[in-house]
């Protein structure tokens, strides 16, 4: 069901390791707490053919939000609280690559019509080869990674809902291992609150393509509420809260589904079933980025009050499913860790409207693991540094799942307002990302991020950013009659770039200022903002043009990775001008003036990129305005198969792009900043060359001889007549194809017949030699001996 919670800003960050905790370890369930489960395919869907669907309906009311327990908001025990500033704390700053508004509450209404009105927005994200999606809602939306809408479509069509149903609380994760995107939900129905679960899965990396639908566990008087997903490498799994009637807690229900069957789009899918258990609550399958045949589940046991303690003292419930339905053999294996107890949060402030954003509970909202670690948030309740109230805080775990062991936990708070609602991502360096909501009593609820390195030290966080302030208060009063505090989105998304691993995309709700003109209306607007971010300094993968062209100055394009707006450009040590980044892959920048050959670099704040072969610019002019020159080389013969290295040696070099031996050009070429000589490693050749440079379009003076030394690889046959006459065929590499120029020595006598056809194989007659003998077989080509023999043995007779 629809939970909405406002999130804080980011001003104070609650630092505690746990480590020092004793851990409290729960049985393992095993796979007899499971039952065998089919779910069947109800259709299939095209995104692509999906209409934009309008109705008349009448205004969805808010769908209700449902407590495990009745606990009252008061600070915990948790970790104290440290202060962290707008700067980077650890000197490396968390960059917003993109950003863009995303679905808004006049959008989803303009496009489906009135039966979408619904508040507040329940916000899924996740990001693909080319695509993000965003699942908010009754509606779907899917964008180019600049944020150009591609696509919106009905996600009441897009699940199948079945007729006189709701849907609600959306999820979507893209699964880099299956290449596969998987979305999740509920639909429900009044008066008794029935459900059904709804999944769907892509059949390729494109969601505006086909998906197949399947539908779990559909129940007349049981409510499931907030189903929530996570894949391995074998499993999709799914758990969720059940309620009797919306009303009573019924307990946790996971199901477990067979991957490979729901990949291949097949029906029945196998599966396992375990709940409702309502000795836990709240479980959330981890989003995993790594192959793991585990699954990893957490849930939070630690607020003995709200959602309650099964182990009768405050720990973290952390899950790990094995085995598959297939197999029969699923298992709930658990090992819970203590922590400092977390606790409900209050309501959250607004300007003029004091404790009027509900934060609802302290359940787990967002899991995510990769390599071992895994990264947990929740809403929580805490005391702000130099602040002398309790406020809504967002609380922060990492896990290292090979204990498991709880390897930090702190609080992030703002003095003087709320945090709430977070939700984590991490890159494939392990860098954690987090998302979460921010409001006081003198800003309006807006989108901020924060982030942490995997190399800083525990609780060492970067400077938190507000990407999406609010744009004015949030009432649900005047559109729904509501008289309470008003509900707030109930979770954020965070998902890696799978095509950029360096790079996570995030999605959260503001307060925004809606064109729907009733006056009911004013106030009940949202919206939700993207971004994509990085801690990674950018790359250059590729320029061009990569010479300067003649008449006038020279504009070249950069792709790469990581570009963020505001990037310098570097021509060497000369600074570009009209740097225009287009996207975080691509920017353009007007060559400086210059001389020779130069590395262009990109810089931001995350650093500079690396040099390369790829990132080289040649200038028209030489250096110092002299003439490049060269005037000897070392070595002057090697392998004709190449691959040797080699010097030339010379004045103003700094601009050479090309040597050539003959007319093959040698790779690797590097030039010294003195321009007294370059090195390069030289393709493969036959016979004496002359060796040339050239300085982009310039001719460099001077040349070299080169003699590639030929070397013999077999003779077939390896035997013959004394009286030669024995035909064979020789390979080997350097051999001349020129009538003459290739010959062939039995001992001292020469073959006759020699035709070379490629400069790797050549046939021979042997001359006659002396009877039941080996001899050595050596090569000549252009008067160059060979580096090897080989062995002939002349028969009796």
């Amino acid at each position: 069901m629809k939970r909405h919670w406002a999130s804080p800003v980011l001003l104070a960050v609650a630092t505690m390791l746990l480590a020092t905790l004793p851990a409290v370890t729960a049985q393992a369930a095993g796979h007899s707490g499971f039952r065998p489960v089919l779910i069947g395919r109800i259709g299939t869907v095209d995104v692509k053919s999906m209409p934009t669907h309008k109705s008349n309906g009448a205004r969805s009311q808010a769908h209700p939000f449902l407590k495990v327990g009745a606990g009252e908001s008061h600070a915990g025990s948790g970790p104290t609280v440290a202060t962290v500033g707008t700067a980077a704390a650890t000197g490396t700053t968390q960059e917003v690559l993109t950003s863009f508004k995303a679905v808004t509450l006049d959008q989803q209404v303009t496009s489906f019509g009135t039966d979408q009105f619904v508040t507040p927005p329940d916000n899924g994200l996740a990001a693909g080869p080319n695509h993000v999606v965003e699942m908010v809602n009754d509606s779907a939306t899917i964008w180019d990674k600049s944020g150009n809408l591609v696509k919106s479509f009905d996600l009441n069509k897009f699940f199948a809902v079945p007729a006189g149903y709701w849907f609600s609380d959306p999820r979507i994760l893209y699964d880099g291992l299956s290449q596969r995107w998987f979305a999740s939900g509920v639909a429900f129905v009044s008066p008794s609150f029935g459900s059904v679960v709804t999944i769907a899965v892509s059949a390729s990396s494109d969601p505006t393509g086909t998906w197949v639908q399947y539908a779990a566990d559909n129940a007349s008087n049981q409510t499931h509420d907030q189903p929530k997903i996570g894949v391995s490498s074998d499993k999709v799994v799914l758990s969720w809260n059940d309620f009797l009637n919306a009303q009573s807690f019924q307990g946790q229900s996971t199901w477990v589904f067979e991957k490979s069957q729901m990949v291949a789009g097949t029906s029945p899918v196998n599966g396992s079933a375990l709940g409702p258990d309502s000795s836990r609550a709240a479980p959330v399958p981890a989003v995993q980025l790594s192959s793991s045949s585990t699954e990893y589940i957490v849930y939070n046991n630690s607020d003995c009050s709200t959602l309650g303690c099964n182990r009768g003292s405050p720990t973290l419930g952390v899950v790990s499913i094995t085995g598959t339905p297939l197999q029969g053999n699923v298992a709930w294996n658990e090992s819970d860790p203590a922590m400092p107890a977390t606790s409900q949060p209050p309501n959250a402030d607004q300007p003029g409207m004091a404790g009027s954003i509900a934060t609802n509970d302290d359940r787990l909202l967002t899991a995510v693991w990769q390599n071992g670690v895994l990264w947990t948030g929740a809403n929580d309740a805490c005391i702000p540094p130099n602040d002398t109230a309790t406020r809504p805080c967002s609380r922060l775990i990492q896990v290292s799942t090979a204990g498991p062991t709880i390897t930090q936990d702190f609080d992030i708070a703002s003095t003087g307002g709320g945090l709430f609602y977070p939700a984590l991502g991490v890159d494939a360096g392990n860098n954690m990302f987090v998302v979460y909501n921010i409001s006081s009593s003198t800003q309006y609820v807006g989108v901020r991020i924060v982030g942490e390195l995997a190399s800083s030290p525990p609780q060492s966080l970067s400077g938190a950013q507000t990407i999406k302030a609010g744009e004015t208060t949030y009432n649900m009063g005047p559109c729904f009659g509501t008289t309470s505090a008003s509900r707030w989105g109930d979770y954020a998304g965070a998902a890696i770039d799978p095509q950029n691993p360096t790079d996570v995309w995030v999605a959260g709700e503001y307060a925004a200022t809606g064109t729907i003109t009733s006056p009911s209306d004013a106030g009940c607007a949202w919206g939700t903002f993207a971004g994509r971010l990085t801690f990674t300094a950018p790359a250059v993968a590729a320029i061009s043009p990569t010479a300067e062209q003649s008449g006038g100055p020279t504009v070249v394009t950069v792709t790469g990775t990581d570009f963020a707006a505001g990037a310098s450009v570097s021509f060497g040590s000369a600074a570009a001008t009209n740097v225009v980044v287009a996207s975080p892959d691509q920017l353009s920048a007007t060559a400086p003036a210059g001389c020779g050959t130069v590395d262009v670099t990109v810089t931001t704040p995350d650093g500079t990129s690396a040099t390369s072969t790829a990132d080289q610019f040649t200038y028209l002019a030489a250096c110092g305005g002299s003439t490049p020159t060269m005037t000897s080389m070392s070595p002057t013969s090697g392998p004709a198969a190449g691959g040797a290295s080699v010097t030339i040696n010379g004045s103003a070099l700094q601009g050479v792009t090309a040597i050539l031996f003959g007319s093959n050009a040698a790779t690797g070429i590097s030039c010294s900043a003195d321009g007294t000589h370059c090195t390069a490693t030289t393709p493969a050749g036959v016979g004496n060359v002359t060796v040339t440079a050239k300085a982009g379009t310039q001719s460099v003076i001077g040349s070299a001889t080169y003699s590639y030394i030929p070397s013999l690889a077999s003779i077939s046959p390896s035997s013959g007549s004394p009286r030669g006459g024995t035909l064979v065929t020789i390979t080997g590499t350097g051999f001349d194809t020129s009538p003459g120029a290739t010959s062939f020595f039995f001992g001292s006598s020469a073959a006759t017949g020699v035709s070379c056809t490629m400069s790797t194989q050549c046939t021979a007659v042997t001359p006659a030699g002396p009877r039941n003998t080996n001899v050595s077989v050596s090569v000549s080509v252009d008067g160059l001996g060979g580096s090897n023999s080989l062995s002939f043995r002349y028969l009796k007779r």
